[in-house]
């Protein structure tokens, strides 16, 4: 079996949305369509959805949550509640705490362990990756009470500035910082990328950073090799034990093209395995995001 260790999908959101199950169902990601993977492990994501304010946002949160659990999902909260099949709770778009902090607070009661700072333009946490601002005294807040909670901060849709302040903050707290679904600046240079600055700060934070099959992030006319191009660069860069995936499965319109969903994925480990050995693969797909998260929960 291949072990599969995915930073971030949107599927949670879909299946409320749809009122699918994730045993089976028509989204990117069901159990039935993952039964080639395990161990198994999946952090799930309530993207803040922009048509909504922050406490409509906030509402929402609950009710794909309230929804999720009605079907009898449970969320990992602990280190030996990772196993062979898990689940992670995670909030996309920091927006939604509007201010409250204490809504940071319930969040985590309610099973979150990461959280993902923005998704575009201007909030009450910071500046997103389309525009050139930093973080918020809110947003350092929420940040610094984000670690004395356990809760991880995400910086995938974050501006440079805020990436790089949220670094800033980690380094005071001694935390690492993930970037959930990110891919390499120095192969595509979209704004939602890393550059290897960043890349590198992640990585001396102890952090880690999901690759996403994100054909805008990836670059034109992108395949399965398309992913392979980023992982290679960000290997160069000494991220052996940091680089992971983070797929983005239903939180996108489109995929590279041979993968329709998480069914297809052993095509891309097999690549990965190919060419650049078993141990880097399985690094790559299960090892690094898992020993992580036995250092951070």
């Amino acid at each position: 079996m291949i072990p599969l260790f995915d930073l971030h999908a949107d599927t949670l959101g879909e299946m409320y949305k749809k009122k699918e199950a994730l045993s089976k169902n028509s989204l990117h990601i069901s159990y039935e369509s993952a039964k080639k993977f395990m161990p198994y492990v999946q952090v799930m994501a309530i993207w803040s959805d922009f048509r909504l304010s922050n406490d409509e946002a906030y509402e929402s949160f609950f009710g794909a949550l309230n929804y999720a659990r009605s079907q009898g999902l449970n969320f990992a909260t602990k280190q030996n509640e990772i196993k062979d099949r898990a689940l992670i709770l995670a909030v996309e778009d920091a927006r939604l705490l509007n201010g409250d902090i204490a809504r940071l607070d319930t969040l985590y009661q309610s099973g979150v362990r990461i959280l993902t700072l923005n998704w575009r333009g201007e909030s009450i946490i910071g500046g997103g990756w389309d525009t050139e601002n930093g973080l918020t005294t809110f947003g350092k807040e929420a940040i610094t009470r984000a670690f004395s909670l356990g809760i991880i901060p995400d910086v995938s849709h974050s501006s440079v500035k805020t990436s790089f302040e949220a670094v800033e903050l980690a380094s005071e707290q001694n935390k690492p910082i993930i970037a959930s679904h990110s891919n390499a600046y120095g192969v595509f240079n979209h704004k939602r990328n890393l550059t290897d600055e960043l890349f590198g700060e992640i990585k001396r934070l102890g952090g880690l950073v999901g690759v996403s099959l994100v054909p805008e992030h990836l670059g034109k006319d992108a395949y399965v090799l398309s992913v392979l191009d980023h992982i290679y660069h960000f290997l160069s860069l000494g991220g052996e034990n940091t680089v992971s995936l983070g797929c983005d499965f239903d939180g996108v319109s489109s995929l590279p093209h041979g993968i329709k969903g998480i069914c297809d994925l052993d095509v891309l480990y097999f690549e990965l395995e190919k060419e650049f050995g078993r141990e880097i693969a399985r690094k790559i797909f299960y090892q690094n995001a898992h020993n992580f998260f036995q250092k951070s929960f």
